[in-house]
């Protein structure tokens, strides 16, 4: 009977051990310190309500499924409106745009479709000839228009002033003129100062503004937010960096003062950073391939012929990014590899990018943050994880999209890997290629383009309580934190990250030997080195007045001794040289 009993353990722990590292079960596990898989609730959820598509009755019928093949890009923009009391609240407004049908799809906060817009007004008053010369479009629209054809179909205006004498007010549509887009794949939304002619900023005064990454019309158009007319187009810079170079700006975001950051298609230098005006001024946070310093001597040392037969060394460009509220970029690439000896350097796919340019992202996890640890080494699937999009939330948790494996990698500020969430198969809320997420309060919105959906992703009921808890962290309410992670490690002991959050709070109290422990069950060196200096210093430091105070009694104790058995020998004391 007992050897009986004993097989049955044995072959129920083969069972689980096989299960917990089944790869494909992404939806179930998170990794310990030492990189191994062990089980964990999922981070994020989706419903069959919350998949968003085609036939969905949130769309209508107000999208043919010949308009949606190709998204590309997806933004969530969050306004301050006026309700019908007079008060001020938010309202979310989610743009998509498809590189197919280059159209701009508009939602509200609920997915409910809005409106679609093919193609943006161009008013020739407010353009001088230069800029409107630059402007392109796929096709010709409008036959008062004089145009010259370039290629792909695009075309550039040569002559909007056939209508001027017309008063706008009073011209057909046939009159007017308009950029049709060409393989859209970026949006944007943000204000920005106004400006006057001079570039000097208008106090108080503001644009509500739309940023579209006209991809196939190697530009960036710019338009009003509530009337979609253009107001600006970017097109490739004139500097002498670019001479070689095809401008085809697929991503873009902007920081509080106008300044756009760029990604373009085949530009490894870095994120191109332009002013409010589309003056190029410099690249940012360049992903340098790491060479070994026989790779980097070889190199200078060898002849032009030899580095000719060299492989060349490209930097990875970077696949997506998004912007805080703090103004740092959060950014997605490739792992790098080094050309000549094929090694791969997967450490630095995921960046923060301060003001400077410089990566300031936190590394201080169990690992660095680069999804999943444990990969196939061989096939179709070999290779680590292939980060597609980032988004960040309001307290530093940031979320990437894996799109080779279907996958969500929540992280928190310090970059510990909070949970592990979604991944690949034939559910319409599996992931198949996953290109843009974004945060709505708790959740994630992910717009999948093989799915051609838009799938929204809610906290399971762990999640909730790991965010809250790094939320009260990262506010300082720590005693908040704490109370919330001892409530993650009642649901799930294995999680061992909650130790080390109960052992930031100890640690800050002061409690540095139960910090210590804390810190030892979460398997965390570093904090528990920092817990044991610090209760080792509070020792010290607490008993180190007794402990000089004894060695100052011995010794008084000892010269004491001696002199009175010296006197009591009545030895004299032995004299100097110089005693007379």
């Amino acid at each position: 009977m007992r050897k009986t009993i004993k097989v049955l353990i044995i072959v129920v722990a083969f069972v689980c051990a096989f299960a917990s590292t089944n790869v494909k079960a992404a939806t179930g596990y998170i990794y310990s310190h030492d990189g191994q898989i062990i089980r964990s609730s999922v981070g994020f959820s989706a419903t069959s309500d919350g998949i968003f598509n085609v036939i969905s009755d949130a769309w209508g019928g107000n999208i043919a499924a010949t308009e949606f093949t190709s998204p590309e890009d997806l933004y969530l923009y969050t306004e301050e409106v006026e309700d019908e009391e007079g008060n001020i609240v938010k309202n979310d407004v989610i743009y998509i745009v498809d590189s197919s049908s280059n159209k701009l799809f508009v939602f509200d906060g609920n997915m409910k479709y809005i409106e679609t817009i093919s193609r943006f007004e161009v008013v020739p008053d407010n353009f001088t000839n230069s800029e409107l010369l630059a402007m392109k479009t796929k096709k010709i629209v409008s036959s008062a228009a004089s145009s010259v054809f370039l290629a792909d179909g695009m075309y550039t205006f040569t002559d909007l002033r056939a209508v001027e004498d017309t008063p706008y007010e009073d011209r057909t549509d046939a009159q007017k003129f308009y950029i049709e887009p060409l393989k859209l794949s970026g949006v944007y939304r943000s204000t920005r100062y106004l400006r006057d002619e001079n570039n000097v900023i208008i106090e108080g005064e503001y644009e509500d503004l739309i940023y579209l990454c006209d991809n196939g019309n190697s530009q960036i158009v710019i338009v009003d937010a509530k009337t979609y007319k253009v107001v600006q187009v970017v097109s490739s810079p004139t500097d002498v960096t670019f001479e070689d170079k095809t401008f085809s700006p697929s991503k873009v975001v902007t920081d509080s003062t106008g300044r756009m950051y760029i990604i373009s298609d085949g530009i490894y230098e870095g994120i191109m950073l332009m002013s409010n005006k589309g003056i190029f001024m410099r690249f940012v946070g360049v992903n340098y391939t790491s060479l070994t310093f026989w790779d980097a001597l070889w190199r200078n040392l060898a002849t032009e012929t030899q580095r000719q037969q060299m492989s060349s060394i490209l930097q990875t460009e970077f696949k997506n990014f998004t912007i805080d509220s703090q103004g740092f970029i959060y950014t997605v690439s490739r792992a790098s590899t080094n050309p000549d000896t094929g090694v791969s350097d997967d450490t630095a796919m995921i960046k923060r990018i301060n003001q400077a340019g410089k990566d300031v992202l936190t590394r201080n996890g169990y690992a660095v943050p680069k999804g999943d640890l444990i990969t196939i080494l061989t096939g179709n699937d070999a290779g680590g994880s292939q980060f597609s999009a980032i988004a960040v939330n309001n307290y530093g948790v940031y979320t990437v999209a894996d799109t080779k494996a279907g996958r969500l990698f929540t992280y928190d500020n310090e970059g510990n890997l909070l949970y592990i969430s979604a991944g690949s198969g034939d559910e319409l809320s599996d992931l198949k290629n996953p290109v843009a997420i974004r945060y709505q309060g708790e959740n994630v919105l992910v717009l999948d383009k093989n799915n051609k959906a838009v799938i929204r992703y809610e906290p399971t009921e762990i999640a909730k309580l790991i965010n809250s808890a790094v939320e009260y962290h990262y506010n300082g309410d720590l005693e908040a934190s704490s109370e919330q992670w001892a409530n993650v490690i009642t649901e799930n002991p294995n999680y061992e990250y909650a130790y080390v959050g109960i052992g930031k709070t100890l640690l800050t109290s002061g409690r540095y030997q139960e910090a210590m422990l804390y810190f030892k069950t979460g398997y965390s060196v570093e904090y528990y080195s920092k817990a044991y200096k610090l209760y080792r210093d509070e020792i010290i430091k607490k008993y180190f007045p007794y402990v000089m105070s004894g060695v100052l009694i011995l010794i008084v104790v000892g010269v004491g001794f001696k002199t009175y058995k010296r006197i009591r020998s009545g030895k004299p004391r032995d004299l100097d040289i110089g005693d007379e």
